[in-house]
């Protein structure tokens, strides 16, 4: 790319590859992160669930769906009708795009979805202890309408249309396998770098992983698998060469932004950073954060919100470089209210801390308070 020759012809030397025997993101590493609170598990589960006798025919169970569901579906299958369509014409047209588009996408599904679609074999249905299933398992085939799921007693019936089943002859396909996972890491870093920077170039994601990696990306390559990944994932979307926080809900937004972060360079992480940010967009265990939770845990929110997801969002706001009027409105929203202005100046405070220690998407991932240190030092 025209980028990374420019690069070259100025003298720019990429960073030194860090040779690791394992990659940053392992499948136990994955694993364990993806793993769901018993609580929230259940609730996710019996979310999904359908009620009703299992159906096995694709056209049965999209049926079995409100038309409100199935139009999201057709958002994510990218099928055009519109709203006032009746709920056949949802149901027939998103049968023929999910038996079209189950085969391409299958390779890009998570590695635990193909664990647990693996099982199927010839059958379209089994059933499964509800002590025992895990969302996480079919969390990206159910949300595609790959598989069903019905309540059935003590169990779920999970169901895979018969017209779906031959696609998953590809399992037995070791060579699939490899591929699988290395897109599994790809969608890693994704996530990972979206949440770091808000924007990158794939010229920059081909760097990070080329550090770390033992699979030498071009930006070229990369791109190739990205862009089938976004189709699939849901925390970052890819377009023109550029992979994209699903913070940003239009181009206009990221051009904007690409606009004012033109002449920064790009912070470059740590291994240990990398998996950090792919957790969280921000790091929950450094002492401003810590300072900012303390004192939120002493207000009680209404309507069951919880500290912890406010907390997520103001993390939000330090991270996208949002103005305080915004954070006072995001306190308003959930409900809690400050009795004097000696809590509003310690809750500025904090807030001040945070955003001076966080790694900012307007400065490509460098905290403000580093800058000023490195600059005081040139």
């Amino acid at each position: 790319m025209c980028y990374i020759r420019g690069m070259i012809e100025t003298g720019y030397k990429p960073p030194t590859r860090e040779m690791h025997p394992l990659p940053v993101f392992t499948d136990a590493l994955l694993r364990s992160i993806m793993d769901t609170e018993p609580s929230l598990n259940r609730e996710l589960l019996h979310s999904a669930a359908l009620s009703g006798t299992p159906s096995h025919s694709l056209a049965a169970c999209l049926d079995s769906y409100t038309k409100e569901h199935l139009l999201d579906l057709a958002s994510d299958h990218e099928v055009d009708l519109p709203m006032s369509a009746r709920k056949r014409q949802f149901v027939d047209s998103l049968s023929g795009r999910i038996v079209d588009r189950f085969p391409k996408m299958l390779p890009y599904l998570p590695v635990v979805n193909l664990e647990f679609l693996a099982q199927f074999k010839d059958n379209t249905s089994i059933e499964v202890d509800k002590d025992l299933l895990q969302f996480r398992d079919i969390s990206h085939a159910h949300n595609f309408g790959f598989l069903y799921l019905y309540k059935t007693g003590a169990s779920y019936t999970a169901v895979v249309p018969r017209e779906l089943l031959p696609a998953l002859q590809m399992l037995k396909n070791a060579e699939l396998w490899k591929s699988v996972e290395l897109h599994q890491r790809l969608d890693a870093y994704a996530v990972s770098l979206s949440n770091l920077y808000g924007v990158l170039d794939i010229d920059q994601f081909a760097i990070v992983w080329n550090r770390f990696e033992s699979e030498n990306l071009t930006p070229a390559m990369a791109q190739d698998e990205l862009g089938e990944l976004g189709k699939v994932q849901y925390y970052w979307w890819f377009e023109d060469e550029l992979v994209i926080s699903s913070f940003f809900r239009t181009l206009e937004e990221v051009e904007q932004f690409l606009e004012n972060v033109k002449q920064v360079s790009y912070y470059s992480p740590s291994r240990e950073e990398l998996v950090q940010y792919f957790q969280t967009p921000y790091d929950d265990q450094s002492p401003a954060v810590s300072a900012m939770m303390e004192f939120l845990s002493g207000y009680r929110l209404p309507n069951d919100e919880q500290i912890e997801d406010l907390m997520d969002e103001i993390s939000d706001t330090c991270i996208a470089g949002d103005g305080m009027q915004d954070v006072f409105d995001l306190l308003n929203e959930y409900g809690l209210l400050f009795t004097g202005m000696d809590e509003i100046t310690r809750f500025t405070e904090l807030y001040v801390q945070m955003s001076e220690n966080c790694r900012k998407w307007a400065l490509r991932g460098h905290t403000p308070n580093a800058l000023k240190k490195h600059n005081r030092t040139r």
